[in-house]
């Protein structure tokens, strides 16, 4: 048995995987112990056969391809939301890696809900390289196919812990437009092109901009078909509520409270042709017809949690009404600052409508 092992051994060494991948897995498996679990002699193998070839199907597995499986740090639960209550009701573990001259590029984990989906990326450049987390790193292009019904996308660069070291990381954000959005659950095609920094725009004797950036490395890191799945915690209410808003009489049809947010519809006839009369009072001329409504979560142990579009809160939302061919309604998206303990909430309010979640 210690021969196989350290056989094993040797061909984990040949696969690209993290020092802290290497060691948690070679762990795992050394603590495995046959006699602890059935053994399936259907193909008469030996315990200790039956061991190499599993072995043997997981190397396999790691070294086929371009893209490989790895044991990584979550980067969104170390970096972003905390290994909290929210985080475990809405994420995902992904664990999917590409090298590209000598640069590591690694998808750690998700979390998301029917609207909203975030991806933690990890880059480690080769031994020598230095990635000070003070610049302003990017990658010049990547992959939207998570986005299905219309939204938009950004990315985020994280704080570095270490600016002396060789790895940096970040968090990948998407957002549904569409009202009746089932989520990011699945997989796409997903690539991420040309790691850079310093990026601006530099105006030209012609009056033209073009694009100046310092490249780090021009490769492309192309994950094939990555999925994801992440856990659904979603609250889902019909409550058919009437409410006042806008000044007029309505009625709360749906109502939708994940870890990253809550989402509220509003229908109702006294909506329609509403931008005719809702003031275009923010700073590009837009109709502020989401903008007033208050909406509040209360939880077990008497806290209030605000998600109001004034507070920064907010996603944004959408509306409809513009003819009598047109459902009239309003859809207020807002998300929170932290992850929420969907567990813990006892009610939502909106417009001063007290709407219970248990």
């Amino acid at each position: 048995m210690h021969e196989d092992f350290e056989s094993y051994k040797k061909e984990l060494d040949r696969v690209r995987l993290t020092e802290e991948g290497k060691r948690a897995l070679a762990e795992s498996l050394s603590r495995c112990e046959p006699e602890e679990r059935p053994v399936i002699r259907s193909r008469r193998l030996t315990a200790g056969a039956g061991r190499i070839a599993a072995i043997a199907a997981v190397v396999c597995l790691l070294v086929s391809g371009a893209v490989a499986a790895v044991v990584g740090s979550p980067t969104l639960r170390d970096n972003v939301f905390g290994d909290s209550a929210g985080y475990s009701q809405s994420s995902g573990f992904v664990g999917r890696s590409v090298e590209k001259n000598g640069w590591t590029v690694t998808i750690t984990d998700c979390v998301g809900d029917d609207r909203n989906l975030c991806l933690g990326i990890e880059v480690e450049a080769p031994e020598g390289v230095v990635l000070d987390g003070t610049e302003d790193y990017r990658f010049l292009d990547y992959s939207n196919g998570f986005i299905r019904n219309g939204g938009s996308s950004g990315m985020d660069q994280l704080p570095d812990d270490d600016p002396a070291d060789n790895k940096i990381r970040f968090m990948l954000r998407y957002y549904s437009s569409g009202f009746d959005s089932d989520g990011f659950n699945g997989g796409s095609r997903f690539a991420l092109k040309k790691l850079i920094h310093d990026f601006r725009w530099e105006e030209q004797e012609d009056g033209n901009c073009v694009q100046k950036y310092v490249e780090d490395c021009g490769a492309t890191w192309d994950f094939g078909y990555l999925e994801i799945s992440y856990a659904d915690s979603t609250i889902r209410l019909e409550p058919d509520l009437p409410v006042t808003t806008l000044d007029v009489e309505a009625t709360i049809t749906s109502v939708e409270v994940s870890p990253l947010g809550a989402v509220i519809r509003i229908e109702g006839d006294a909506l329609l042709y509403h931008h005719d009369w809702v003031p275009k009072n923010a700073p590009d001329g837009w109709y502020g017809c989401m903008e007033y409504q208050e909406v509040y979560l209360y939880t077990e142990d008497g806290e209030v949690i605000p998600a109001n579009y004034q507070d920064g809160a907010s996603a944004g939302g959408g509306c409809s009404g513009g003819t009598v061919e047109e459902d009239a309604f309003i859809v207020l998206d807002r998300r929170f600052d932290e992850l929420v303990d969907v567990d813990s909430l006892t009610a939502i309010s909106v417009c001063g409508v007290t709407i219970p979640l248990k």
